[in-house]
């Protein structure tokens, strides 16, 4: 069984209207602040600034316990580095030469995870709206101009959904912005709380990007794992996908869509077969007791088919490549869209990712369905 349609999706926003939908458009790749959280000064007022000083904020690492500490002692790639002084993912230009033009790639969406755990949960909620204010300005101004096919998801200060939309608005029309980053908190995606937020991305035509901050499971305020506190890290990773699950099934069962019914959500870095099992409970559910939830007009699927899409990355590998196409096709190629993760430890890239689906499958996943998703015109 298929949960995708070809229900119409709309035009697809394209980087250049006389440009063929060729070209990887990679929907997931990691910024990291050059100089620690100290970049982000020039762009803060100077009471906020003098704040973070004082509390030493560039030197106060948001340090994971032991227990979570990545095994090789970095989720970071050694191998990207554009200096052996300086971390994968800090430098532009680098960046550009090593994963754009490598891979032919007509676009990347920019994440900054630093940046989004301080904006969950890291930070106050006033001074979450100062750091994603900052980081919104840093990365517009010292990121995009370097090259016109790295695009970024802003990120908002999900503490405070009203100065999140504020937000999104005053930046949000730049050209290059593709995306809103809403980084998880322990407050499910179809709560009221988040109205403001889908209002001010569905005005600017912008699509709510949604990824883990490293935060999961770990400090308080941030989405925990289902049934307990995980011993290790790759049991935390493994678990990841439960708060995609909650946050989906909420989205749906909370009218959301209905709602506002131009938004489109991208969850990232989830993985994409945890959906599949979980919209057949749903529709089951729905079908069923569908009087309990009456603002839910249509099947938890049909939602799915017109406002949402998982990236592939973490790709799920069975022995056999056969199983991996059918599970491509019962998710729906039309619901996926590529994404490296570059420049972490696991990141999947282009030239070996889905090589069994065929030519047109390929090309829908690694480009076409990104220009219908992302805000790329």
């Amino acid at each position: 069984m298929s949960i995708s349609s070809e229900l119409d999706r709309g035009e697809a926003n394209t980087i250049d209207a006389k440009r063929p939908d060729t070209g990887i458009i990679d929907c997931d790749v990691h910024p990291l602040l050059k100089n620690g959280f100290p970049s982000l000064y020039p762009y803060m007022p100077m009471p906020w600034r003098e704040r973070f000083k004082r509390k030493r904020a560039g030197q106060a690492a948001a340090g994971l316990t032991m227990r979570f500490a990545h095994p090789n002692g970095f989720i970071i790639r050694e191998d990207a580095r554009p200096h052996d002084d300086e971390l994968a993912g800090s430098d532009p230009a680098f960046m550009v030469t090593d994963l754009l033009d490598a891979n032919d790639m007509t676009a990347c969406a920019l994440n900054s995870l630093q940046t989004g755990a301080m904006c969950a949960i890291l930070a106050s909620a006033d001074e979450s709206i100062i750091i994603a204010s900052a980081a919104n300005d840093y990365f517009i101004q010292e990121w995009l101009p370097v090259d016109k096919r790295l695009r970024y998801a802003i990120v908002v200060p999900s503490q405070d959904p009203n100065a999140a939309a504020h937000e999104i608005r005053r930046v949000g029309k730049h050209a290059q912005v593709c995306a809103v980053a809403v980084p998880p908190i322990a407050m499910a995606l179809g709560n009221r709380y988040w109205w403001p937020v889908y209002e001010a991305a569905q005005e600017l035509d912008l699509p709510v990007f949604l990824h883990v901050t490293g935060a999961e499971g770990i400090y308080a305020g941030a989405p925990m794992p289902a049934g307990g506190l995980p011993d290790t890290y790759i049991e935390r990773y493994v678990t990841l996908s439960q708060a995609a699950e909650a946050n989906l099934t909420s989205l749906i069962m909370n009218g959301a869509f209905e709602r506002f019914p131009r938004l489109r959500v991208l969850f990232v870095e989830y993985g994409f077969v945890w959906p599949l099992p979980a919209l057949l409970r749903m529709d089951r559910l729905w079908r069923g007791l569908r009087h309990e939830v009456p603002w839910v007009r249509k099947s938890p699927i049909d939602y799915v088919n017109q406002h949402v899409w998982f990236t592939t990355q973490p790709i799920e590998e069975p022995g056999d490549p056969r199983d991996l196409e059918k599970i491509v096709k019962m998710i729906g190629v039309e619901n996926l869209c590529f994404s490296t993760d570059y420049p972490h430890w696991d990141n999947d890239m282009p030239m070996q990712s889905l090589r069994m689906l065929s030519p047109a499958d390929r090309e829908k996943i690694m480009c076409r369905n990104a220009r219908h998703v992302l805000r790329l015109s």
